[in-house]
């Protein structure tokens, strides 16, 4: 094997062996670091939940006990037990009828509805007004804590009062669809033994009133010197706990909390899944029976959500019910660290791999390289190559050595070649000097025919009248002058025949624009004499147009006065309406404080009336009288209330109406002024016509002098198309004349000069004082005479009169015949 091949192999076993050891070692630290960071991540985070989680419940149960003890709450259960037993033996589906079927809102949204009372009702209901009266109280209660529902129930088992009006209100809860649920054992685990000191709990079950969905329910007792009287229960706030639950910081990914019954089923619904978990999933592991309320346990999980996951795991006891709490990640996510790691230090190994390879390869290059150039120079020169280039002959080792004593041979070797070819380079000198010589005096020769024969041939054109011929090729040095001096007499000749070409070209072009201009002047003089007789036609059709304006004007200035007189009445009646409706709106008011008078007094005679039928019911049987006249005046109250209710709003409508007809009277009378405004500047506009019409008499007389000079400009046309016509002849012979003398010569681009003058003298020629389709304006005849002058146009003076008398000077709308396409004539 080669030495350029052992250095470099040997450098890189060594290297793999170096590097794969450290990452080895490396990965092996690292993967335990990464394992224990996620074990105590998961530790931290299950034990923060259950920590949140254990406050939260305290705090449910703190919230429960202290509205179980407000006094509202027993004096709400009194009121809804009083007006339950008045409803009679079919109570529950007539709640349920006023209160969830009839009900105007959805599931959901039923606590919105504040009473089932009607406005026209003809017999009031004591239970809804007290449902009105207590209704949006509770039901802030309830939001501002997060519960599900509240309910009050008394001693009987009925749900005679609910927040949110689930299906289990109006109910009893001894029945057999609800003994066996969660709300049924609160109730009995309540009432049963007389529990009166703390709450009672029931854990997350399948609920038939909520359509199966899990719902875990806490009671407490509503107690008075007698004893429990009833029971307040509420639904566990599940909104609540899957806040606390859903919290997955610090999990990444596939991480997350979830809360576990003591069979190990989710209690709180999974982020990560689209379906309710909720009592459906069950997570196996035998580290829930490690799991106690101090504890946290650790391990491994397989087929949850079908990953393999590291879980840590914790116990929280409420009230009875053993809950776990486990916090989890996917392997593959929490190593996913220890990948990047892995990865990272593969690539630095292979990067130091190539790196140490790649030293090797150059360190075993520096070497062999010279000697592989020394042994391909020796053979180059073996072959008799002396142009070899030695490196490394300034160099102090065994290769200096080599090379220098090549560089003696190479040496050698050309100096015998140089001898060689010095001898060959004599012989042929002499042979190759007798050839050039004979060689220059036959191209002289050359030379010298073809300046001859080029020069003969251009002066047989030249004598043919071809002043295009031009002699290109250069002569001999010698005969040059001669070629130059012929060229530039033939330009000077082909130049002063292309000019006076040109002036041929002109004077043709200039003869039929004149000729043009006498047939367009004739032309326009028929057009003067037809504009003429219309304008003549048009002073009768203004005439008559005038005296109508005037006619118009008189009688709209009439009509005007009147206008204006109707309009002054109508204003001071509006005025007058305006302050009836005033009065009115003042009565309307007065009568309103009287009704919250009356509307004050039934209230207070109504919550009297309760007090007494309260304490009646206390009483027993010694209070039943007292109680059905309570009872009495409480509805003589009540119908007293509703009958100040019905006036006042009767007076608030007519109130809001005199507001209505005060408003539309103010309208009327603006829009009366408005009125005023507008005859007023109708008057105005009337004034402008009369200005108008006087403006047009005076048109009229400028229109009559306008004709006259147009007359006087008809007959300067006349005499000035004769003159032209002489000087049309004129130029048109001498055009021709000049036109056969130059055609006897061939000038330089002759072919298109002569297209040029047949086109000028036939094409069709434009009007001698209109702009051409291209180029400059063409230039007017200068045998015109002062008669032919340019001069305001009359017709155009006549039209601007006109258009400023029918204008009145407030329009600034061209008239049409400003869009004709000249101005002067």
């Amino acid at each position: 094997m080669l030495i350029s091949r052992k250095l470099p192999l040997a450098a890189a076993l060594l290297t793999i062996v170096s590097i794969g050891v450290s990452s080895i070692v490396s990965l092996q630290i690292g993967s335990s670091a990464v394992n224990q960071k996620n074990v105590e991540k998961l530790e931290a985070v299950v034990d923060g939940r259950r920590n949140q989680l254990e406050t939260f419940l305290a705090n449910l149960q703190q919230d429960l006990t202290a509205t179980s003890q407000n006094n509202l709450m027993r004096i709400a259960l009194e009121g809804f037990k009083y007006d339950w037993g008045f409803l009679g033996a079919d109570v529950m589906p007539e709640l349920k009828r006023r209160y969830i079927t009839e009900n105007p809102f959805p599931e959901g949204q039923r606590q919105t509805y504040d009473t089932a009372q009607k406005p026209d009702a003809a017999k009031i209901s004591s239970y809804d007004q007290t449902h009105e009266r207590y209704h949006a109280q509770l039901r802030e209660m309830t939001e501002s804590r997060g519960w599900e529902d509240f309910l009050l129930v008394d001693m009987n088992g009925n749900v005679i009062y609910s927040v949110n009006k689930f299906d289990d209100y109006a109910s009893n809860l001894r029945s057999d669809a609800f003994k066996g649920t969660g709300i049924g054992k609160v109730f009995e685990g309540i009432v049963g033994p007389n529990e009166t000191g703390k709450t009672v709990f029931a854990d997350y079950a399948a609920y038939p009133a909520a359509n199966g969905r899990p719902v875990a329910f806490m009671g407490h007792a509503i107690a008075s010197d007698a004893g429990v009287v009833g029971v307040i229960i509420i639904r566990l706030p599940g909104g609540k706990i899957a806040e606390i639950m859903s919290n997955v910081a610090g999990l990444g990914q596939t991480g997350e909390t979830v809360l576990l019954n003591e069979n190990g089923y989710l209690i709180s619904d999974s982020i990560h899944t689209p379906d309710n978990d909720m009592l459906a999933v069950r997570i196996d592991s035998d580290l829930q029976q490690r799991a106690d309320d101090s504890a946290v346990v650790t391990g491994s999980l397989e087929g949850y959500r079908n990953m393999a996951s590291t879980i840590a795991m914790t116990g929280v006891d409420f009230d009875g019910a053993r809950w776990t709490v486990a916090a989890l990640i996917d392997k593959s996510e929490a190593g996913a660290s220890m990948v990047m790691m892995r990865n990272a230090i593969l690539g630095l190994s292979l990067l130091l791999l190539l790196g140490a390879m790649a030293v090797s390869i150059w360190f075993s290059r520096s070497m062999t390289k010279p000697i592989e150039a020394l042994v391909a120079n020796m053979r180059r020169l073996a072959q008799g190559d002396t142009t070899i280039e030695l490196a490394g002959e300034d160099r102090k080792d065994e290769i200096g050595e080599m090379v220098r004593s090549v560089s003696v041979f190479r040496d050698a070797a050309i100096e015998k070649g140089e001898l060689e070819r010095e001898a060959e380079k004599t012989h042929s000198m002499t042979e190759r000097e007798r050839q050039e010589r004979e060689t220059a005096k036959a191209a002289e020769a050359a030379r010298m025919q073809q300046a001859v024969d080029a020069l003969a041939d251009g002066l047989h054109k030249l004598s043919e009248g071809d002043l295009s011929v031009r002699l290109t090729t250069p002569f001999m040095e010698s005969l040059d002058r001669l070629r130059l001096d012929f060229n530039a007499s033939v330009e000077k000749l082909n130049a002063t025949l292309s000019d006076v070409s040109e002036n041929i070209l002109g004077i043709t072009g200039d003869t039929g624009e004149l000729r043009s201009a006498a047939d367009d002047l004739s032309r326009r003089t028929e057009q003067q004499a037809a504009s003429l007789e219309q304008t003549s036609a048009a002073l009768d059709e203004i005439t008559a147009t005038v005296k109508s304006s005037s006619q118009r004007a008189d009688e709209a200035t009439a009509k005007v006065a009147e206008a204006k007189q109707s309009t002054d009445t109508s204003s001071k009646v509006v005025s007058e309406a305006i302050s009836a409706m005033g009065r009115i709106e003042d009565a309307s008011g007065e009568i309103s404080k009287i009704i919250n008078v009356i509307d004050e007094i039934a209230f207070q005679t109504n919550l009297l009336a309760l007090n007494a039928g309260v304490e009646a019911a206390r009483a027993g049987e010694a209070g039943r009288g007292f109680a059905v006249v309570a009872q009495e005046v409480r509805e003589l109250a009540q119908r007293s209330a509703t009958a100040a209710k019905d006036i006042k709003g009767l007076i608030n409508k007519s109130g809001d109406e005199v507001k209505s007809g005060v408003a539309l009277v103010r309208e009327t009378g603006e829009a009366l002024g408005l009125i005023a405004r507008h005859v007023s500047d109708i008057n105005d506009q009337i004034n402008s016509i009369a200005t108008a019409a006087r403006e047009q008499a005076t048109g009229l007389s400028e229109i009559n002098s306008a004709v006259n000079q147009m007359d006087q400009v008809t007959q300067q046309n006349a005499a000035m198309v004769e003159e032209t016509t002489a000087v049309t002849h004129r130029l048109s012979g001498g055009a021709a004349s000049l036109d056969s003398l130059v055609r006897q010569f061939t000038l330089s681009g002759g072919r298109v000069a002569a297209v040029s003058v047949q086109a000028a003298t036939s094409r069709p020629v434009r009007a001698a004082f209109e702009p051409a389709r291209s180029g400059p304006p063409a230039k007017p005849v200068s045998a015109t005479t002062a008669r032919s002058r340019p001069v305001p146009s009359p017709a155009r003076s006549m039209i601007n009169s006109v258009a400023k008398a029918f204008g009145a000077g407030k329009s600034n709308n061209p008239t049409a015949a400003s869009n004709d396409d000249w101005e002067e004539f």
